[in-house]
């Protein structure tokens, strides 16, 4: 009984090591059966020897030479990379039009103080800056050179030069020859952004005296307003930054006139543009100092709809704190010569 029991066990032993071989055996032709699938795409994707000639044949430079895994066997080829083009930046002129067709729609109110910030950041700032070259001025610089040289200026011309003209907005760039003065003038109901790109200038601006008050509104002769000067810098220059002014404050009216011994040219953001037939006319004015006139009670009083008064007590406040003077409509001086010239600098759209 005993030699029966240790035969059956020889026996099971055996049966369970041939089942487990064939197991085994099972797994390594699965295996191999895989390996076999993976070999034909392997051999599919690498490069024929006939072509592999031809290549070598018609690019000269290429040696044959193994690959740096210091094996003489040809690998799977590397995907090539595909080659980007290279983009070049956005001129800044161009990244400031684009902003105000964004952010300008051309309102009698003033833009938001995040677009004013955006649009005085790209005039202004390290890469964003706007140079001569940007807005074509080289040409006028040699030719008011030559101008002034043979003494052919008296009046100096200013040349104003539109780059862009739309309906909710102007872009612009203006020529002042050395001794060049743009008159005091208005901006009504506009918002306008300036930069000095070369030279300097001396720059005097004006807001008007809120409520209104005017002189001479009884008798019949020409109308002055009171104005509170609110700057007057003897030398901005291109270093300076972009400045604003809106319809009631920053200066509306201003004055522009070029130092004596360099050229100026400046830019100019206006939203809405001057537009006659929407009451934004050019109105030039000339300034009288306080005392010319000192107002006297009279009957062109009005109450809140912001109409103009005459009265010595509204004045006090102002008369103490802020310099005044009275602004007096006056036509278009005969002195002032303006040439609109095509803009030929970088394109823009």
């Amino acid at each position: 009984m005993e030699a029966k029991s240790a035969a059956a066990e020889v026996l099971r032993k055996t049966d369970a090591g041939g089942d487990n071989e064939r197991y085994r055996h099972g797994e390594l032709g699965r295996e191999a059966v895989e390996e076999e699938e993976v070999k034909p795409r392997r051999v599919a994707d690498a490069p024929l020897p006939a072509e592999r000639k031809r290549k070598r044949a018609a690019d000269p430079e290429d040696d044959g030479s193994v690959s740096d895994s210091g094996s003489g066997s040809e690998g799977p080829p590397q995907q090539q990379q595909q080659v980007k083009p290279c983009l070049s930046p956005v001129p800044p002129l161009q990244r400031l039009l684009s902003a105000c067709r964004a952010l300008l729609t051309g309102s009698s109110s003033p833009p938001t103080p995040s677009a004013v910030a955006l649009i005085r950041g790209i005039m202004v700032f390290s890469s964003d800056k706007i140079g001569p070259d940007d807005v074509g001025l080289r040409d006028e610089i040699r030719f008011f050179n030559k101008m002034n040289a043979a003494g052919l200026q008296n009046p100096p011309i200013v040349t104003c030069k539109p780059i862009y003209e739309g309906a909710n907005f102007t872009i612009a760039v203006f020529f002042l020859p050395l001794g060049a003065v743009m008159p005091l003038h208005d901006h009504p109901g506009m918002t306008v952004f300036t930069k000095v790109l070369i030279g300097s200038a001396r720059l005097e601006a004006y807001d008007w005296v809120r409520p209104r008050v005017l002189a001479g509104c009884c008798s019949g002769s020409r109308r002055r307003t009171l104005a509170k000067k609110v700057r007057d810098d003897h030398g901005v220059t291109a270093a300076a930054s972009a400045w604003v002014l809106f319809p009631n404050s920053g200066g509306n009216m201003h004055r522009f006139a070029a130092a004596e011994d360099a050229h100026c040219a400046f830019l100019d953001v206006l939203t809405p543009p001057y537009a006659p037939t929407d009451r934004r006319r050019c109105t030039f004015y000339q300034d009288l100092p306080y005392e010319h006139h000192r107002p006297r009670p009279c009957t062109c009083r009005s109450t809140a709809t912001g109409g103009a008064i005459c009265d010595d007590d509204v004045l006090v406040a102002e008369e103490q704190t802020c310099r005044l003077a009275w602004l007096e409509e006056v036509p278009q001086p005969r002195n002032l010569r303006v040439v609109c010239l095509p803009f030929r600098g970088p394109t823009i759209f």
